[in-house]
Protein backbone atom coordinates (compact mmCIF):
# COMPACT_ATOMS: atom_id res chain seq x y z
CA UNK A 1 0.00 0.00 0.00
CA UNK A 2 2.68 2.63 0.55
CA UNK A 3 4.68 1.70 -2.34
CA UNK A 4 1.71 2.53 -3.86
CA UNK A 5 0.94 5.58 -2.32
CA UNK A 6 4.20 6.72 -3.30
CA UNK A 7 4.26 6.12 -7.06
CA UNK A 8 0.83 7.21 -7.31
CA UNK A 9 2.05 10.73 -8.41
CA UNK A 10 3.83 9.55 -11.35
CA UNK A 11 1.01 8.21 -13.03
CA UNK A 12 -0.66 11.32 -14.02
CA UNK A 13 2.87 12.16 -15.48
CA UNK A 14 2.95 9.11 -17.47
CA UNK A 15 -0.13 9.33 -18.61
CA UNK A 16 0.76 12.76 -20.00
CA UNK A 17 4.12 11.96 -21.68
CA UNK A 18 1.92 8.36 -23.33
CA UNK A 19 -0.70 11.12 -24.76
CA UNK A 20 2.30 12.97 -26.00
CA UNK A 21 4.12 10.66 -27.73
CA UNK A 22 1.02 9.14 -29.15
CA UNK A 23 0.06 12.87 -30.99
CA UNK A 24 3.27 12.62 -32.05
CA UNK A 25 3.63 9.62 -33.38
CA UNK A 26 0.11 8.82 -34.64
CA UNK A 27 0.23 10.89 -38.19
CA UNK A 28 3.62 9.30 -39.23
CA UNK A 29 2.64 5.73 -38.14
CA UNK A 30 -0.71 5.83 -39.58
CA UNK A 31 1.12 6.94 -43.37
CA UNK A 32 3.45 4.21 -42.78
CA UNK A 33 0.16 1.64 -42.39
CA UNK A 34 -0.88 3.14 -45.90
CA UNK A 35 2.69 2.28 -46.69
CA UNK A 36 2.52 -0.82 -46.02
CA UNK A 37 -0.21 -2.18 -47.95
CA UNK A 38 1.90 -2.42 -51.65
CA UNK A 39 4.43 -3.79 -49.93
CA UNK A 40 2.51 -6.61 -48.61
CA UNK A 41 0.62 -6.83 -52.06
CA UNK A 42 3.71 -6.60 -54.22
CA UNK A 43 5.48 -10.09 -54.19
CA UNK A 44 1.88 -11.31 -53.94
CA UNK A 45 0.31 -10.26 -57.21
CA UNK A 46 3.56 -8.27 -59.07
CA UNK A 47 6.19 -9.92 -61.29
CA UNK A 48 9.03 -8.89 -58.96
CA UNK A 49 12.78 -9.80 -59.79
CA UNK A 50 15.02 -11.19 -56.73
CA UNK A 51 16.05 -7.92 -56.53
CA UNK A 52 12.92 -5.85 -56.25
CA UNK A 53 11.70 -8.84 -53.91
CA UNK A 54 14.65 -8.68 -51.45
CA UNK A 55 14.01 -4.22 -51.11
CA UNK A 56 10.31 -5.37 -50.27
CA UNK A 57 10.95 -7.87 -47.66
CA UNK A 58 13.71 -5.54 -46.36
CA UNK A 59 11.27 -2.51 -46.36
CA UNK A 60 8.29 -4.85 -44.60
CA UNK A 61 10.80 -5.56 -42.03
CA UNK A 62 11.89 -2.15 -41.22
CA UNK A 63 8.74 -0.27 -41.08
CA UNK A 64 7.45 -3.44 -38.78
CA UNK A 65 10.44 -3.04 -36.64
CA UNK A 66 9.20 0.71 -36.18
CA UNK A 67 5.94 -0.02 -35.27
CA UNK A 68 7.17 -2.77 -32.68
CA UNK A 69 9.73 -0.15 -30.97
CA UNK A 70 6.56 2.52 -30.81
CA UNK A 71 4.65 -0.64 -29.15
CA UNK A 72 6.99 -1.16 -26.58
CA UNK A 73 7.77 2.35 -25.59
CA UNK A 74 4.39 2.91 -25.23
CA UNK A 75 3.72 -0.04 -23.39
CA UNK A 76 6.93 0.46 -20.90
CA UNK A 77 4.97 4.42 -20.61
CA UNK A 78 1.61 3.54 -19.48
CA UNK A 79 0.83 3.02 -15.65
CA UNK A 80 -1.99 0.76 -16.95
CA UNK A 81 0.01 -1.99 -18.91
CA UNK A 82 -2.98 -4.57 -19.27
CA UNK A 83 -5.65 -2.55 -20.12
CA UNK A 84 -3.31 -0.81 -22.75
CA UNK A 85 -2.62 -3.96 -24.76
CA UNK A 86 -6.26 -4.35 -24.99
CA UNK A 87 -7.21 -0.81 -25.78
CA UNK A 88 -5.12 -0.98 -28.43
CA UNK A 89 -4.77 -4.88 -29.64
CA UNK A 90 -4.89 -3.92 -32.94
CA UNK A 91 -1.39 -2.25 -33.22
CA UNK A 92 -0.42 -5.25 -30.83
CA UNK A 93 -1.60 -7.94 -33.84
CA UNK A 94 0.09 -5.83 -36.20
CA UNK A 95 3.35 -6.22 -34.42
CA UNK A 96 3.35 -10.05 -33.45
CA UNK A 97 1.82 -11.39 -36.60
CA UNK A 98 4.97 -13.08 -38.21
CA UNK A 99 6.33 -12.89 -42.05
CA UNK A 100 5.13 -16.24 -42.72
CA UNK A 101 3.45 -15.70 -46.61
CA UNK A 102 0.68 -17.89 -45.90
CA UNK A 103 -0.31 -14.92 -42.98
CA UNK A 104 0.82 -12.07 -45.46
CA UNK A 105 -3.18 -11.92 -46.24
CA UNK A 106 -3.69 -11.47 -42.82
CA UNK A 107 -1.29 -8.29 -42.01
CA UNK A 108 -2.58 -6.84 -44.97
CA UNK A 109 -5.58 -6.71 -43.51
CA UNK A 110 -4.74 -5.83 -40.09
CA UNK A 111 -2.55 -2.65 -41.37
CA UNK A 112 -5.42 -1.64 -43.83
CA UNK A 113 -7.65 -1.48 -40.55
CA UNK A 114 -5.08 0.05 -38.41
CA UNK A 115 -4.81 2.77 -41.09
CA UNK A 116 -8.51 3.11 -41.36
CA UNK A 117 -8.93 3.12 -37.73
CA UNK A 118 -6.07 5.78 -37.18
CA UNK A 119 -7.76 7.74 -40.13
CA UNK A 120 -10.98 8.21 -37.87
CA UNK A 121 -9.05 9.74 -35.10
CA UNK A 122 -7.53 12.41 -37.13
CA UNK A 123 -9.35 16.18 -37.84
CA UNK A 124 -9.14 18.99 -40.21
CA UNK A 125 -6.20 19.29 -42.21
CA UNK A 126 -3.95 15.73 -40.90
CA UNK A 127 -7.57 13.85 -42.30
CA UNK A 128 -6.60 15.32 -45.18
CA UNK A 129 -3.16 14.50 -45.70
CA UNK A 130 -3.90 11.21 -44.47
CA UNK A 131 -6.42 10.47 -46.77
CA UNK A 132 -4.62 12.02 -50.17
CA UNK A 133 -1.60 10.08 -49.09
CA UNK A 134 -3.74 7.09 -48.69
CA UNK A 135 -6.02 7.24 -51.73
CA UNK A 136 -2.87 7.57 -54.15
CA UNK A 137 -1.31 4.31 -52.33
CA UNK A 138 -4.29 2.50 -52.38
CA UNK A 139 -5.62 3.14 -56.15
CA UNK A 140 -1.64 3.06 -57.18
CA UNK A 141 -1.51 -0.74 -55.46
CA UNK A 142 -4.62 -1.96 -57.19
CA UNK A 143 -4.13 -0.14 -60.63
CA UNK A 144 -0.19 -1.78 -60.39
CA UNK A 145 -2.06 -5.39 -59.74
CA UNK A 146 -4.59 -5.43 -62.26
CA UNK A 147 -2.99 -3.44 -65.16
CA UNK A 148 0.38 -4.80 -66.82
CA UNK A 149 -1.36 -7.25 -69.41
CA UNK A 150 -1.01 -6.46 -73.42
CA UNK A 151 -1.68 -3.00 -74.09
CA UNK A 152 -0.78 -1.53 -70.61
CA UNK A 153 1.21 1.71 -69.96
CA UNK A 154 1.43 1.08 -66.72
CA UNK A 155 3.65 -1.89 -66.43
CA UNK A 156 5.13 -0.86 -62.34
CA UNK A 157 3.96 0.18 -59.25
CA UNK A 158 5.83 3.02 -59.68
CA UNK A 159 4.34 3.72 -62.97
CA UNK A 160 0.71 3.48 -60.83
CA UNK A 161 2.10 5.91 -58.41
CA UNK A 162 3.06 8.38 -61.02
CA UNK A 163 -0.30 7.62 -62.27
CA UNK A 164 -2.12 8.30 -59.08
CA UNK A 165 -0.37 11.40 -58.15
CA UNK A 166 -0.94 12.99 -61.79
CA UNK A 167 -4.82 11.99 -61.55
CA UNK A 168 -5.72 12.88 -57.97
CA UNK A 169 -3.86 16.31 -58.49
CA UNK A 170 -6.31 16.96 -62.15
CA UNK A 171 -3.00 17.46 -64.12
CA UNK A 172 -3.98 14.61 -66.77
CA UNK A 173 -0.87 14.10 -68.81
CA UNK A 174 -1.97 11.03 -70.28
CA UNK A 175 1.07 9.55 -70.48
CA UNK A 176 0.01 6.43 -68.64
CA UNK A 177 -3.76 5.39 -68.67
CA UNK A 178 -5.43 1.97 -67.62
CA UNK A 179 -6.96 0.14 -70.04
CA UNK A 180 -8.64 -2.64 -67.74
CA UNK A 181 -12.04 -2.02 -66.17
CA UNK A 182 -11.35 -2.53 -62.93
CA UNK A 183 -8.86 0.08 -63.25
CA UNK A 184 -10.81 2.33 -65.06
CA UNK A 185 -12.97 2.08 -62.21
CA UNK A 186 -10.20 3.09 -60.12
CA UNK A 187 -9.60 6.31 -61.95
CA UNK A 188 -12.68 7.26 -61.86
CA UNK A 189 -13.28 6.95 -57.83
CA UNK A 190 -9.31 8.87 -57.92
CA UNK A 191 -10.51 11.74 -59.96
CA UNK A 192 -14.14 12.09 -57.61
CA UNK A 193 -11.35 11.60 -54.44
CA UNK A 194 -8.90 14.06 -55.90
CA UNK A 195 -11.99 16.76 -56.28
CA UNK A 196 -13.06 16.15 -52.55
CA UNK A 197 -9.56 15.96 -51.38
CA UNK A 198 -8.78 19.58 -53.08
CA UNK A 199 -12.37 21.08 -51.72
CA UNK A 200 -11.50 20.01 -48.41
CA UNK A 201 -7.82 21.83 -48.65
CA UNK A 202 -9.56 25.22 -50.28
CA UNK A 203 -12.59 24.77 -47.62
CA UNK A 204 -9.79 24.64 -44.61
CA UNK A 205 -7.81 27.07 -45.98
CA UNK A 206 -10.72 29.93 -45.87
CA UNK A 207 -11.20 28.65 -42.69
CA UNK A 208 -7.97 29.42 -41.37
CA UNK A 209 -8.30 33.09 -43.26
CA UNK A 210 -11.17 33.95 -41.56
CA UNK A 211 -10.60 32.80 -38.49
CA UNK A 212 -7.38 34.96 -38.72
CA UNK A 213 -9.68 38.06 -39.58
CA UNK A 214 -12.18 37.39 -36.88
CA UNK A 215 -9.45 37.13 -34.68
CA UNK A 216 -8.02 40.44 -35.57
CA UNK A 217 -11.57 42.13 -35.54
CA UNK A 218 -11.96 40.65 -32.02
CA UNK A 219 -8.64 42.08 -31.14
CA UNK A 220 -9.51 45.50 -32.32
CA UNK A 221 -13.00 45.83 -30.97
CA UNK A 222 -11.04 44.99 -27.55
CA UNK A 223 -8.09 47.63 -28.13
CA UNK A 224 -11.64 50.19 -28.74
CA UNK A 225 -13.08 49.28 -25.69
CA UNK A 226 -9.95 49.73 -23.72
CA UNK A 227 -9.54 53.15 -25.29
CA UNK A 228 -13.11 53.83 -24.09
CA UNK A 229 -12.54 52.91 -20.58
CA UNK A 230 -9.16 54.92 -20.86
CA UNK A 231 -11.04 57.91 -21.98
CA UNK A 232 -13.79 57.53 -19.44
CA UNK A 233 -10.67 57.21 -16.55
CA UNK A 234 -9.24 60.87 -17.60
CA UNK A 235 -12.68 62.39 -17.86
CA UNK A 236 -13.16 61.30 -14.07
CA UNK A 237 -9.85 62.20 -13.24
CA UNK A 238 -10.44 66.04 -14.63
CA UNK A 239 -13.35 65.89 -13.28
CA UNK A 240 -12.10 65.63 -9.92
CA UNK A 241 -9.07 67.78 -10.14
CA UNK A 242 -11.77 70.98 -10.76
CA UNK A 243 -13.63 69.70 -7.77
Amino acid sequence: MMKRKLHSPDIPQREALLHQIERITELPLLILSFAMIPLLVGPFFWHLSPEEESVFVALDVFVWALFAVDLIIKIVVTPKRLPYIKRHWLEVLVVVVPFFRPLRILRIFLFGSRAWVGARRLVNIDFLLVYGIGLVIISATIVATVEGGEGASIHSFTDALWWAVVTITTVGYGDMVPVTVAGRAIAFVLMLGGIAFFSGVTANLASFLVKGSDDSDDKILKLADEIKELKQEIAKLRQNKQD
